[in-house]
């Protein structure tokens, strides 16, 4: 019986360990499981600000997108307004070489004008002066045309005596 009972209280004490052992295993599966909770909702909450920033940086990636969208918009307003003011610069240009190529022939004309109206000038001067009743005198009064001028003014006096001029006698 002493063996008996000295084994019951073996197995007891064994029980005992045992139980302190389940007990201990027991303490640290849920100290396991608080940590993997805990490291689980750390997870979660790390994974909800990961979401949070890619929601952040989608967010700001469109709207450079749009910017950028925009800006190649403005950008080719840009080109096509340059390339308008550089073909308004080069028609006006070709205007400016046109308008000055016309001055030019312009003024060679006035000038080449100016000379013709100035011969005129002189000539008409020098006709008025002394030309034209110069040149008629001395057709009237040259020795070798007087018989063809007496013969010139009769043949007048009498065509116009005739169609009733008075003026010619």
């Amino acid at each position: 019986m002493y063996a008996a009972r000295s084994k019951i209280t073996n197995l007891e004490a064994k029980i005992a360990t045992m139980k302190g052992k389940v007990e201990e295993s027991q303490a640290d599966k849920e100290r396991v499981e608080a940590e993997l909770n805990v490291r689980g909702e750390n997870r979660d909450k790390d994974l909800a600000a990961k979401d949070v920033e890619i929601a952040e940086l989608k967010r700001r990636l469109f709207e450079a997108h749009e910017k950028n969208e925009s800006l190649e918009i403005d950008l080719e307003a840009e080109r096509v307004k340059a390339e308008t003011a550089k073909e308004a610069k080069i028609a006006d240009v070709e205007a400016r070489d046109n308008s000055t190529s016309a001055l030019n022939v312009a003024q060679n004309n006035c000038a080449e004008a100016q000379t013709i109206v100035d011969t005129f000038v002189s000539e008409s001067e020098w006709m008025r002066s002394r030309g034209v009743t110069a040149i008629a005198n001395s057709i009237l009064n040259a020795t070798e045309l007087a018989e063809a001028v007496a013969a010139l003014m009769d043949a007048a006096r009498a065509v116009g005596h005739r169609d009733g001029y008075l003026e010619c006698a």
